[in-house]
């Protein structure tokens, strides 16, 4: 469900912006995880109601961060870059989540940055850097065609990475579903603000959404911010979150077989290389730094 995320953005964006995109995404992802949280608070009232606190400033001000500078630019420049560039470029590009995810760990939370993340980080890079290896040799950069929505699709991963970094300290005083419907509460309310100053909408462009469109915005809304994200706080309470993790890096690549067979989309040996780099990166930080791996370490 999460891989259909690429395909869906790169229709969608085709006759909405990027904030468009996004505010509809958001809005129709939290009504789709609305019932879920309602659910899980009624549960939690019936044994103890008297334990709620109301919210403070810290509260606040943790969910207008991520919906700046998390939420709403993880969903506007996927949206914006896989139409500049490809959908499988854009699959691909989103392995160095992880890895990016390891860095910003290290500023915000002060985990310590280990030669094994280096290296993870550097053969990530490279992969991408790879990636965009033809556009650079049509000197893309110039004319701004792929390598644009190809540095588009990183932003949009360091933001979906510092979402995921800054939400552990929202995920100490709120529960995943709180966490998950009021940041999407949040950056609905910023992209409507956004949309009002860059994207205002009429009637008329409304109507003529064609049903490819509208297809896309429920595929993003339904599956891959909404039921994706449910499925996943669930896993996480099976299995170590270790073991969890390696099922993402499969995701760009499934995105890159959803985006050959729904929009045709060549995939040329450097994209496999680039891909295959980007992956290795990924599973060096997380098998070698895994508990068992460390302990295996030990003399």
């Amino acid at each position: 469900m999460w891989a259909a995320q690429y395909p869906a953005y790169k229709t969608a964006s085709g006759q909405m912006g990027p904030i468009t995109v996004s505010a509809w995404t958001f809005f129709l992802a939290g009504a789709i995880l609305l019932p879920f949280l309602l659910k899980e608070r009624s549960s939690r009232t019936l044994e103890n109601s008297a334990t709620r606190r109301p919210w403070v400033k810290r509260d606040w001000i943790g969910f207008i961060v991520i919906g700046i500078f998390g939420l709403v630019p993880a969903s506007a420049f996927l949206a914006w870059g896989t139409e500049r560039s490809t959908a499988s470029n854009a699959a691909l590009i989103y392995l160095t989540v992880p890895i990016q995810t390891a860095l910003l760990a290290s500023v915000i939370l002060g985990e310590r940055m280990t030669w094994i993340r280096w290296l993870s980080l550097g053969v990530s890079l490279a992969g991408v850097l790879l990636l965009s290896r033809s556009d650079l040799r049509q000197q893309a950069l110039a004319r701004t065609e792929f390598l644009a929505g190809n540095v588009l699709v990183l932003l949009a991963c360091t933001s979906s990475s510092f979402y995921n970094v800054y939400s552990k300290d929202l995920l100490r005083r709120f529960t995943a579903l709180e966490v998950l419907v009021y940041g999407y509460a949040m950056a609905l309310a910023l992209s409507v603000l956004l949309l009002l100053w860059a994207e205002p909408l009429s009637w008329s462009a409304v109507r003529g959404y064609t049903a490819a469109t509208w297809l896309s915005v429920f595929v993003l809304s339904v599956f891959s911010w909404g039921l994706a994200m449910v499925l996943w706080m669930f896993v996480l309470r099976k299995i170590d979150v270790t073991q969890a993790s390696v099922s993402i890096y499969l995701l760009p690549f499934l995105g890159v077989l959803m985006s050959a067979l729904t929009l045709h989309e060549r995939i040329t040996v450097s994209m496999l290389i680039g891909g295959a780099m980007t992956l290795a990166g990924a599973l060096i930080i997380t098998v070698v730094e895994s508990p068992t791996a460390e302990e295996n370490l030990q003399p």
